[in-house]
């Protein structure tokens, strides 16, 4: 599909003093165009929010297979840091791989240390079976359908390949093992939304990180939204909820 300017990175500084420094993570196939409701909620709040584009993304399908889990998560880290210069302490956000990204921050020795809160909508923990066999057939079958637009509302899209590359599939279920493994070293304060109607990320992998990680989790439903919850009827409900739980972290 053509990628309109909302999937472009997006990133404002907010006031002088502003409330807090907010990165947010957006997910596997899309682009920033999914998370900027959220981004721009946050900001017209006062918070400093910074909305990168992960590489590969919002250009072609085939252009991500040249892309790892390693450029994702760089790019997201240097982010991070970015924001670090201003902020002593960040809160990092993420839906989906987003979500997945975060957590992988959280772990991070050099970067966990300064993150005051993480929210979470539809962190994927797991990928299907079927991606087991994701590496061995890539060469042969290079994508599969779109998991674009799980979403209930009526009208709403989300601007993501129409295929899926079955080699960035197999990075993918790379990056979840990593972090599924690591759980336990994520201490930071964790909002984590979940869509039981999720048709894409399943919602047992909430469960399992919220019985894993290390730190206090509040947990938050979103019964009428499918995966892309933050164009979905429960966004304006989540949007405030975690305006609240960020807010309610010490600077």
């Amino acid at each position: 599909m053509a990628f309109s300017e909302l999937s472009r990175p997006w990133r404002m500084r907010g006031d002088y003093n502003p409330r807090g420094g907010l990165l947010l993570c957006h997910g596997f196939t899309g682009a920033p165009q999914s998370m900027r409701p959220w981004a721009e909620h946050h900001a017209a709040a006062g918070w400093e929010v910074s909305l990168p584009l992960l590489p590969g993304h919002a250009t072609t399908w085939q252009e991500m297979t040249r892309t790892t889990r390693h450029d994702w998560y760089g790019e997201v880290r240097q982010a991070a840091l970015e924001l670090l210069e201003r902020h002593e302490r960040i809160a990092v956000a993420g839906m989906s791989m987003g979500g997945t990204l975060s957590l992988a921050l959280a772990q991070d020795p050099m970067i966990a240390p300064r993150l005051r809160a993480l929210a979470l909508v539809n962190p994927a923990a797991t990928v299907p079976r079927a991606a087991v066999l994701a590496p061995v057939l890539w060469p042969l079958v290079r994508s599969l359908p779109a998991i674009a637009s799980d979403i209930a509302a009526p009208g709403q899209i989300e601007e993501a390949y129409e295929r899926t590359p079955l080699r960035s599939v197999a990075q993918l279920r790379a990056l979840t093992a990593q972090v599924r493994r690591a759980l336990h070293r994520v201490r930071t304060p964790l909002l984590l939304a979940t869509s039981p109607q999720d048709h894409v990320v399943d919602p047992r992998d909430s469960d399992l990180i919220a019985a894993r990680v290390g730190g206090a989790v509040e947990r938050l439903r979103l019964p009428d939204s499918h995966h892309v919850a933050t164009l979905d009827h429960d966004a304006p409900r989540f949007f405030e909820a975690s305006l609240r739980f960020l807010e309610e972290t010490p600077r």
